[in-house]
């Protein structure tokens, strides 16, 4: 019997609450709307210009060049660089042809010790004495961002004179102030 009674209060409960809300869409569905198109002629009393704006970066090469002072090594009575190859080949020459019995290996031998000569002579005349310094321009290019702040038009906004009201209408060209436009009105009719 406790069962029965909490099903009926329920039911009771929920009957009222749907009652209403079927009532009100019957209420509200049987109210109709009525929208009325008509063209009418406005003057043009102002244009104003709609703009977009963004940073433009674009990338962009910038050479840069600085003036330095480069050392002037005096030069060491009877040696020079050719003369280091050379005598570097002849060494590397015979300890190839010495310890190898391959074919080539007194021309790779040569090849190594000229380039083993070459440098020790470079690495001497560093070490000699500075006579003076002359001037050498070196230059460097880097890149770099340049930023641009770019404003496009987007479209124009025409404030429209209409029936003693100002209505403002957005367009893709401009219109000329005091220019007579055409501008359709839509009116909506409906009970409240």
């Amino acid at each position: 019997m406790t069962k029965m009674t909490t099903k009926m209060t329920i039911r009771q409960s929920i009957a009222p609450i749907a009652a209403v809300i079927f009532s009100s869409l019957l209420i509200t569905g049987s109210a109709e709307a009525e929208t009325r198109v008509e063209t009418v002629v406005g003057t043009v009393v102002d244009t104003t210009t709609l703009t977009s704006t963004y940073v433009r970066k674009t990338p962009s090469d910038k050479r840069t060049c600085r003036t330095e002072d480069v050392p002037i090594y005096a030069q060491q009575e009877g040696q020079s660089e050719l003369g280091s190859m050379i005598i570097g080949g002849l060494i590397g020459s015979a300890v190839g042809n010495k310890f190898s019995n391959n074919d080539g290996a007194g021309a790779a031998g040569t090849v190594a010790g000229a380039l083993i000569g070459r440098e020790h002579s470079k690495n001497k005349q560093k070490n000699s004495r500075i006579v003076g310094y002359k001037q050498q321009e070196t230059c460097s290019v880097t890149t770099v961002m340049l930023e641009e702040n770019v404003s496009e038009i987007t479209g124009y906004r025409n404030h429209i004179e209409i029936d003693g009201k100002i209505v403002k209408l957005e367009s893709k060209s401009p219109r000329t102030v005091g220019s007579r436009v055409e501008v359709v009105r839509r009116t909506n009719y409906s009970l409240r």
